[in-house]
């Protein structure tokens, strides 16, 4: 897949688009010294090999219930049970693991009795399935849309958030009532976050004009969240942990804030259960592991790990189905 990599150019551009997803090509350019349609001929490179897309975080409602779920499955059946999830919304994300476990599944549900029925009757209930080890996540205290490639440098990343700031205030002054999110706009972004108004207006067989209305008050509500994302193969961290921790339930707020700005991270949530924190890192090579643990042993004295597995593989994140090279497949 060496042919597939992208290159520091395209790194760089995957790095601006994680800090504002859906940047204007025309704003872009200046801040990296390319030209605009260089570098909307470089996204569709690197889309078209799937290298790197932009996709949005589902809207979370005060009901709606999210968790970490642990799976254990009978010997010889992981693609089967992989097949047999993959399909299904609830399952946002599924991670192939090592140890005490075979799969990490990020489910979301939209209230808590249907997270139970598909956590209990739906996952469970899966003949090759042996053990279910489930996590109910009370805060996301940090998510994977807020973690960077570290490839540009910050007067660069700064430029481009001061000018996503800017665009954002403009939005929201278009609007004298809070603006409502369509759930029809919210599927279509989430398919292509960089969808535009021509894309939107063909999809919803509506005016390019009322169609960049619908997607601006779209935009504007603040009901979801975008997010630029890659094979972590491709990224330069290709090694990813999950790290079970027990935390004093005073200190989580602390802890969970300095584990947020460590570099290697990626997610991080309060959980309910014997370990209560839960974290995934993304390293460049496995004695950063072990590194990771020794810091938070140093500067967190106070957290307990107890336990961590290795992601083997990839096969679904945030809604998109990978294949065994961990390339999306829609």
């Amino acid at each position: 897949m060496q042919e597939k990599t992208p290159t520091e150019d395209e790194l760089r551009l995957i790095h601006a688009l994680q800090v504002w997803p859906r940047v204007p090509w025309s704003q872009l350019g200046p801040i990296l010294g390319a030209d605009p349609v260089t570098l909307a001929r470089r996204w569709s490179g690197l889309s078209e090999r799937g290298m790197a897309w932009v996709t949005v975080q589902p809207p979370m409602s005060e009901a709606a219930r999210g968790a970490i779920v642990e799976v254990e499955c009978v010997a010889g059946s992981i693609d089967a049970v992989i097949t047999e999830l993959s399909q299904d919304t609830e399952c946002m994300s599924i991670d192939v693991a090592s140890g005490g476990r075979d799969l990490i599944l990020t489910v979301g549900c939209p209230d808590p009795t249907a997270f139970n029925r598909y956590v209990v009757s739906r996952v469970a209930g899966i003949p090759d399935v042996r053990t279910v080890r489930t996590h109910p996540v009370i805060t996301a205290i940090s998510g994977a849309s807020q973690w960077r490639l570290r490839a540009l440098d910050a007067d660069e990343s700064g430029a481009i958030d001061a000018a996503r700031r800017r665009d954002a205030a403009r939005l929201s002054a278009m609007f004298a009532r809070p603006p409502v999110a369509e759930r029809d706009i919210i599927a279509i972004l989430s398919r292509d976050g960089r969808a535009t108004t021509r894309t939107v207006a063909d999809a919803l067989g509506t005016s390019t004009r009322r169609a960049r209305e619908r997607l601006s008050a779209t935009l504007a509500s603040g009901a979801f969240e975008f997010r630029t994302d890659m094979p972590r193969w491709a990224s330069g961290y290709p090694v990813c942990a999950w790290y079970f921790l027990r935390v004093p339930a005073a200190q989580m707020a602390r802890v969970g804030a300095n584990l947020s700005g460590l570099p290697a991270v990626r997610t991080v949530l309060s959980v309910a259960g014997p370990a209560n924190l839960l974290v995934s890192v993304w390293l460049r090579g496995l004695s950063d592991v072990e590194g990771l643990e020794a810091v938070v042993e140093q500067k967190l004295p106070a957290v307990s790990i107890l336990d961590r597995c290795l992601v083997l593989g990839v096969r679904k994140r945030m809604g998109r189905v990978f294949d065994e090279d961990e390339l999306p497949l829609q």
